[in-house]
Parts: structure tokens; sequence; C-alpha cells
């Protein structure tokens, strides 16, 4: 049986420690602000002290980097192997909405830094966190376009408006939600699918 060497335990720490940073890091940054929050705060809310944080991350910027690019990065194959699995209009931008409501349940913190600090990410030029933003505007504003295109969707609706309107709606479903609100992942996504299709459909 393998046995852990001092090495093997060192990286166990550091790897858990800087979960612990993250976890701590990401509900500073929804509850202040990229802006607001200091690596201070980020310190009280772990109990490690602001200079000692230095040795995990070297800035803001880079913690947001990590918060962020994993769940974006997921979002997008999660949206990808919907749209592979049907053509129906109706389906693709349905099933996009369920999932990203899901997505936002299971990381509230992050869609609201998401929600609220779109033009701060790219003032601080976070390329790695932008461009994978701007990949997930692109496929809900082709499930749009496709279902323009069809004849399904409403042809006065610009896909971009329609897009960034649809991407705030469900990155917003947090406050529906528990701790904030009360309704469950499933009932949110009903209706917001509901109101979202309505509005676009042509019949």
């Amino acid at each position: 049986m393998a046995t852990s060497t001092p090495r093997t335990k060192a990286r166990a720490t550091e790897s858990a420690r800087r979960r612990e940073i993250i976890e701590a890091a990401t509900e500073v940054f929804a509850q202040k602000g990229i802006v607001a929050a200091t690596v201070r705060d980020i310190g009280e809310r772990t109990g490690i002290l602001s200079g000692s944080l230095y040795h995990h991350f070297s800035s803001k910027e880079e913690m947001i980097v990590e918060i962020l690019v994993p769940v974006l990065r997921r979002q997008i194959e999660v949206f990808d192997a919907i749209v592979a699995e049907t053509e129906d209009p109706d389906e693709i931008l349905g099933r996009l909405i369920v999932a990203a409501v899901h997505q936002t349940a299971a990381n509230p913190h992050v869609a609201r830094i998401v929600q609220n600090e779109t033009l701060r990410l790219r003032e601080l030029a976070l390329d790695a966190v932008t461009s994978l933003q701007t990949e997930i505007m692109a496929r809900w504003s082709s499930a749009v376009t496709q279902g323009v295109a069809a004849g399904r969707f409403r042809a006065d609706v610009d896909p971009r408006v329609a897009a960034l309107s649809i991407a705030d709606v469900v990155l917003g479903a947090y406050r529906f939600m528990k701790p904030m609100g009360r309704m469950s992942a499933n009932q949110v996504a009903a209706q917001l699918s509901a109101l979202i299709l309505r509005g676009l459909d042509t019949r």
C-alpha cells in the first residue's frame, strides 16, 4: 500500500488551502465587488494574514481567474452538448435556460460576480475570463438566431439583445433560490423558460 510522503502531504495541504482561499474570495467578491474587496477582507474570512495570501496567489486578479474560468468552461461544455443532441430551436433554448439556471443555483456567488462585474472584468483585461464570456454569449445568440431562421421565433427580435437579456435573467436567478429565495432551481427554470419562449414565439 502506498504511503504519503512529506512532499505529497505538503502538496495536499497547499491544494486544500488554495480551495479555502478561493471559496472565501468568491463570497467576498460577490458581496463587496471586485474593486471594493481587498486581500485583507479575504484573509480575515479565512483566518490567514493578508501577507501570507500572496504565498498562494499573486493578486486578486489571479483569484478571479481561478474562480470564474472553471465555471464558465463547464457552462460552454454543457451548452455544446445540448446543441449536439437536438436541432429543435425551442428545445435548444429551453434546455440552455434550464442548464444555466442550475449552474446559477450551484454557483450563486459566481453568478453574482459575472452579472455585476462584467464591465470591470473587461477593464481588468482578464482575457481568460472575457473570452469565455464572449463564447457563452455567442451560444445564446446562435440559439435565438436559429429559432428566427426556422420561423419559430419572432423576426423582429435582435438576437444579440435577446441573448444579453436571457443571460442576465438566468444569472439573476440566484435571487429566487435559496438562501435568498424559496424556489427550487427546477421551479425557477420552468418559469423562466416559459416566459422567454412565449415572448419569442411566433405562434
